[in-house]
């Protein structure tokens, strides 16, 4: 046994070994996703729009959310060059003469997966978001000058607690609302809450000269209050206010859940429900990706270029399921869950058959050599 426990020599040195094409596979398809934002910008960089500066601070911001979708690329090409290797120099026949199964000795490409995974779901879900975040504000304001109106008029929203509100006038730069009327559905009875102006602190509203109103079941008035002030937690984004609403890729798990719930019989639930199960799908995916190249990798170990091609063959089929995945679940032919876990599924069903059968169809090379038994532990 090693230092790390559970860990073997062997384990430690087949890690090791997908660490190399792995950051490789890291810093290549960084340069590739790099690029096609450069690609994408150029024009407005040409045209003066935005400076050099503001175009690295964008990438900058960016780089947090290529790190996720690039994790599980390059544990595939890890996986599949670095298990390779291991195969075509005869390595794998090492271990196996000490007496591991392949079962075994593809464990320590699991965990190197289900690691990656975890650092991209924490990426996703604690620097992503924030970053994203502000790569949109900024390009927002440098190429298309979209600093959001100051006041915008006729504002309807629902907040979390089911609770519809109508503001006449809001003046973001203030942050004062004009002719506020709000309809609680609460238990026992329903009440409408109506004031001439509030400002908004956080998620705090102080009304001013309103009046509070308890309806029957018939909808006339029960009981009535005026209030010269009052404070309303709304449990509501300031984007429903001021028209700039975050994006999926802007919020966190916790937030996407809470949105959710808001629209959960809406016609953005479908697809609010499938970018919350990808911001898990996608990470876990290196776990995937470990899990069908590890026995794919003894069938191409006969070249580096042979398992290359392999890779991009296998991403490509991965994207297109994805991407037949969101268009089904966008109609509704599928529930948003599948959609997002569509191309997991089928490459996990895929890698654990292909990993059953992979140890009894590789040749057993006789009983273990004492000697090289105690080297590999």
């Amino acid at each position: 046994m090693g230092l790390t426990p559970g860990l073997t020599i062997a384990d430690r040195y087949i890690a090791r070994e997908l660490l190399g094409p792995f950051c490789l596979g890291v810093g290549g398809f960084i340069v590739v996703l790099a690029g096609d934002i450069l690609y994408t910008l150029a024009e407005f960089l040409a045209a003066g729009q935005i400076t050099l500066g503001v175009l690295l601070t964008l990438l900058a911001y960016k780089f947090p959310a290529i790190l996720v979708v690039t994790f599980p690329v390059s544990t595939l090409f890890a996986v599949l060059l670095g298990v390779g290797r291991l195969a075509r120099d005869r390595e794998l026949q090492a271990f196996r003469l000490a007496g591991r199964s392949l079962g075994r000795l593809f464990v320590p490409v699991l965990l190197f997966g289900a690691v990656m995974a975890g650092v991209g779901l924490a990426t996703n879900e604690f620097f992503a978001p924030w970053a994203n975040q502000r790569a949109n504000a900024l390009l927002r304001r440098a190429a298309f000058g979209e600093a959001g109106p100051p006041v915008r008029q006729q504002v309807f929203f629902r907040d979390s607690g089911n609770r519809v509100f109508y503001v006449q006038q809001v003046d973001s730069g203030r942050r004062t609302l004009r002719n506020i009327m709000i309809y609680d559905p609460g238990r026992p009875l329903p009440r409408v809450i109506t004031a001439r102006d509030a400002v908004w602190e956080s998620s705090v509203w102080r009304l001013r000269e309103g009046v509070v109103r308890e309806l029957d079941e018939q909808g006339f008035t029960r009981f009535e209050t005026r209030f010269a002030s009052l404070d309303l937690a709304v449990a509501v984004e300031e984007g429903a206010l001021t028209g700039e609403e975050r994006r999926p890729d802007e919020m966190t798990a916790r937030e996407l859940r809470g949105r959710l719930r808001l629209f959960r019989a809406g016609e953005q639930f479908p697809r609010l429900a499938m970018e919350f199960h990808r911001k898990f799908a996608v990470p876990l995916a290196s776990v995937i990706f470990a899990l069908l190249a590890a026995p794919l990798s003894l069938h191409v170990a006969q070249g580096r270029f042979l398992s290359v091609g392999l890779s991009i063959v296998l991403l490509f089929i991965y994207y297109a399921v994805m991407s037949i995945g969101r268009a089904l679940g966008a109609t509704g032919a599928i529930t948003p869950e599948l959609a997002a876990w569509l191309p997991n599924l089928l490459f996990g069903l895929g890698g654990t058959a292909l990993w059953a059968r992979v140890d009894g169809r590789w040749p057993r090379l006789g009983l273990p050599a004492p000697a090289l038994r105690r080297l590999i532990r």
